[in-house]
């Protein structure tokens, strides 16, 4: 039974979350706190959905300034950027335009995964160019490290190209190898599309397999994007069903490009919020924290949870 399911509603966590005063816990919501996860081992940044083509805010839109501040303030090991970098397509140049003004700051850092916006320039190409080595091998966009002592596992959800995401395709076989590989290991995996969300995209079938391989494997959490609001959701397995042996997961759209009018939560959301924000993650050595920041400061969500 995972320990995220065992863990009872307590107090806010304080004491565990590195640089957090009780001056931001009143904004924070209800969540399980684990009392013990060890020593701290590595701070990561998270979110998706972030560059407008223009690298100043329009009204509402185009905020990946604002979230970079956020980010930067966090001073993270390590930044996980999960699909959508750049809009409205990956041409090196709008990278150079407006994604380098913002986030492009922390590129020595960051960790990426492709979204369906990169591959509206052809083979996701502008991508490949701009963030080199880190985004893995061109062609793929599936890769993983080593980060604080857990493994970090990039997916590339854009099934359609390259070549699936079912049993048999070349990146379940590789997922299925670094797992084997590594299963000692506390995990978490990125990718662009929610296998499960109440944003208007909603929920993804053609994950189910990269669920199933993560959860038999016992991994800790997934990161998507693609819907423009944060969210939380209950453990689940890979068919949707609600279970303290399934994952937990988190959809971070909410980097700056644009906000969702409205997003209705479903019976398996835990905490949502539309607004810009950065998503905070603390790791230990048996287990993980996060809250989420607002470009005002203020902290939506919070919680911790132990490794399976």
């Amino acid at each position: 039974m995972r320990a995220i399911a065992r863990l009872a509603a307590a107090t806010m966590l304080l004491a565990l979350l590195g640089g957090c005063g009780g001056a931001d816990a009143g904004n924070a919501t209800s969540a399980t706190v684990e009392p013990s996860l060890g020593s701290h081992t590595a701070r990561l940044a998270v979110v998706g959905d972030i560059a407008c083509a223009s690298p100043n805010p329009i009204g509402d839109r185009c905020h990946q300034r604002a979230t970079y501040a956020v980010a930067a303030k966090m001073k993270p090991d390590r930044v996980l950027v999960i699909g959508d970098t750049q809009y409205p397509d990956s041409a090196l140049a709008l990278y150079k335009k407006s994604y380098a003004k913002s986030w492009g700051k922390l590129k020595p850092i960051t960790f990426p995964v492709p979204g369906n916006h990169e591959y509206k320039t052809r083979s996701a190409a502008g991508y490949f160019d701009y963030f080199g080595a880190a985004a893995g091998k061109r062609g793929r966009g599936w890769h993983a490290t080593t980060i604080g002592g857990w493994r970090v596992i990039g997916l590339n959800s854009n099934c359609d190209q390259i070549g699936g995401c079912e049993a048999g395709s070349a990146q379940a076989k590789w997922l299925a190898n670094d797992l084997g590989r590594h299963a000692k290991f506390c995990t978490l995996a990125i990718w662009h599309y929610p296998r499960f969300s109440s944003g208007p995209h909603h929920n993804h079938p053609k994950l189910a397999h990269f669920w199933s391989q993560l959860n038999a494997a016992s991994a800790e959490v997934v990161f998507a994007g693609h819907d423009h609001s944060y969210e939380r959701l209950k453990a689940m397995t890979s068919d949707g069903k609600e279970s303290s042996s399934g994952m937990p997961s988190f959809v971070v759209g909410t980097g700056g490009v644009r906000r969702y009018e409205s997003v209705t939560p479903s019976s398996r959301s835990l905490a949502n919020d539309r607004g810009y924000g950065v998503l905070q993650l603390d790791l230990f050595a048996r287990g993980y924290s996060w809250k989420f920041v607002l470009t005002d400061g203020k902290v939506a969500d919070r919680g911790s949870a132990a490794c399976s």
